[in-house]
């Protein structure tokens, strides 16, 4: 039996209700005109008082999930799935396939949208992150544009620093964004946004990648986190960093509903290895779940994976380096939102990590 959610009873609503068809409304305007109950799972017409819609927030590289909400933002009556993913008469076979043939894709009105959201509430450090994702993922028809509205947000930390004038801050944000492109396999020139000369990184940037990962600060909010953990969370916390001071090798999934504490164990683990001096990775598939870890990177950046992949491809790491040197040291690796990389994706990681630790036991004997 298909589990009623908001989102197929607003199908059901459409099918069945006569205000629903007249209204002829977007997902996102329903609740203006309809009121969604929890218990009993069904929407009826809203008697009193008003409310503005949101569809929850979702990353360009969610996949499928984002292109669902690119959908639900732009069309308009939907009776079932197939409605979505219907253009002018033929099924399609995926969300974004739908997207592409409804030309939603060609157009970066969806990614000045993404942005929008996002300045609301994340920090220039996030923003700049997500800039990125939007240019590799996402190919923008017009970048500069993107650029231009939103140089300004993603400035915001770097003119807090005195006696600087506009230009060293268009450069200093321009060379993080090119960092973080060039830890994704891109460069700054390759989108052609600005005419400004951009410091390429060198290997000296991955030395300072590995001493800002040795000297994160803990703070005191995520050393208490231990104190407030229930009693699942409690459960994994122990046995986990069991395995973790008594080097014994193991792999654990961590699984449960969004909104169910897993992020907040994950920030428990990291502030109790790192408060004793030890080394913890956290990485995660996407920027957005990245930037809510304590010294989050996505995997891609950490691990040096290839955006575009191939039945041969290998993490870029060589044994002599300084990235190889902090992941050996590393007490424990966590890769946040894992269930959305691809399989080989993740074989190479473990590939990877036998390959650094010389020694076939799973993942390297890593935790």
């Amino acid at each position: 039996m298909t589990r009623m959610t908001m989102l197929t009873e607003f199908f059901v609503m459409y099918s069945t209700n006569k205000d629903a068809k007249a209204l002829n409304l977007l997902y996102k305007e329903f609740p203006e005109y309809f009121v969604w109950s929890p218990t009993d799972k069904m929407l009826s017409r809203r008697q009193r008082g008003t409310a503005i819609g949101r569809i929850v927030t979702c990353h360009p590289t969610e996949g499928e999930r984002y292109y669902l909400k690119l959908l639900l933002m732009n069309v308009r009556g939907p009776k079932l799935y197939a409605d979505l993913c219907n253009v002018n008469g033929k099924c399609c076979d995926s969300f974004r396939e739908t997207a592409e043939k409804r030309n939603l894709l060609h157009c970066d009105n969806n990614l000045i949208d993404c942005m929008s959201e996002a300045v609301s509430y994340q920090m220039p450090y996030s923003l700049r992150r997500l800039f990125d994702t939007l240019l590799v993922y996402c190919n923008p028809a017009n970048p500069r544009e993107l650029w231009e509205k939103f140089e300004e947000p993603m400035s915001h930390d770097f003119k807090r620093i005195p006696n600087l004038g506009t230009k060293e801050i268009r450069h200093l944000v321009l060379n993080y964004i090119n960092e973080v492109l060039h830890s994704m396999g891109h460069n700054i020139y390759e989108f052609k946004f600005t005419s400004e000369i951009i410091v390429l990184p060198s290997p000296a940037n991955e030395a300072k990648d590995v001493q800002f990962e040795k000297n994160i600060i803990v703070s005191e909010e995520d050393l208490l986190i231990e104190k407030k953990l229930n009693s699942e969370q409690r459960r994994a916390y122990n046995i986990i960093l069991d395995r973790v001071y008594s080097d014994k090798p193991r792999a654990y999934f961590i699984d449960g509903p969004g909104g169910t504490g897993k992020t907040f164990l994950y920030r428990a683990l990291l502030a109790n290895i790192r408060s004793k001096g030890f080394i913890a990775l956290a990485t995660a598939s996407s920027g957005v779940a990245a930037s809510i870890l304590p010294g989050g990177r996505t995997a891609h950046s950490r691990f040096k994976i290839p955006i575009d992949i191939d039945e041969n491809f290998t993490c870029n790491i060589s044994k002599q380096t300084a990235l190889a040197t902090l992941i050996q040291d590393s007490k424990l690796i966590i890769w946040d939102e894992v269930s959305m990389a691809k399989g080989k994706m993740i074989e190479a990681f473990y590939t990877l990590l036998k390959d650094l630790m010389n020694t076939n036991i799973l993942f390297g004997g890593k935790l």
